[in-house]
């Protein structure tokens, strides 16, 4: 079972981001069979240029729930699934970050369908969710709004689930010691393998 996940937040980085509005569908391969989404009150300011990208500004998370009130609900509909998201290191550390500061434990198996789309779809320019979907023919709505881009990239790892050899290489990238599961999404695995081994002046 699979969780597909998107945050939206106040800011670029992990450490000290807060989250402003989550959608998780969990799936189970083939369908959708449960959904959660929310606004999130970050309890604090959210900067101009993220309402720009967004549309979510302080008035819209003004009456919504902290995450301190919705973490039974993320916990519950995460429990025993694989986290998914594009660039998945980024949704699951602020997630993770800021259950920890509020005394709960966070731990799943994660995905990420930057890293699979590389792999199974190569060649592309770009593994932006926006570019992946226009590549792909995948019908993308509210863009930079938790919902429409979690459900995009259900559609989009449902492209991924039916490519051939799919179990090999879902088995490969959940191997916590694989390349494919350590290296950020945007290098490819064909540049690392390229760099340097030895320290000296390139």
């Amino acid at each position: 079972m699979y969780c597909i996940v998107d945050i939206e937040t106040t800011g670029n980085g992990i450490k000290g981001n807060k989250i402003t509005e989550i959608a998780i569908f969990k799936f189970d391969g083939k369908h959708i069979i449960e959904e959660f989404t929310s606004l999130v009150n970050p309890e604090c300011e959210i900067p101009p240029f993220i309402t720009g990208l967004t549309g979510i500004d302080n008035d819209t998370v003004r009456n919504a729930p902290r995450l301190q009130e919705i973490s039974k609900d993320i916990l519950r509909i995460t429990k025993d699934c694989i986290f998914v998201a594009h660039s998945v290191n980024f949704d699951y550390n602020v997630i993770k970050n800021e259950l920890d500061q509020i005394g709960i434990s966070f731990i799943r198996k994660k995905l990420c369908t930057v890293r699979l789309s590389r792999d199974v779809f190569p060649g592309y320019r770009s593994y932006s969710l926006g570019k992946l979907c226009t590549s792909l023919a995948i019908p993308l709505e509210n863009r930079h709004r938790a919902r429409g881009d979690a459900h995009a990239t259900v559609l989009l790892f449902s492209k991924i689930l039916s490519t051939t050899g799919i179990e090999t290489t879902l088995a490969k990238f959940l191997n916590a010691r694989s390349q494919e599961a350590t290296l950020p999404p945007s290098l490819p695995k064909t540049q690392y393998v390229r760099l340097p081994q030895k320290p000296g002046v390139y």
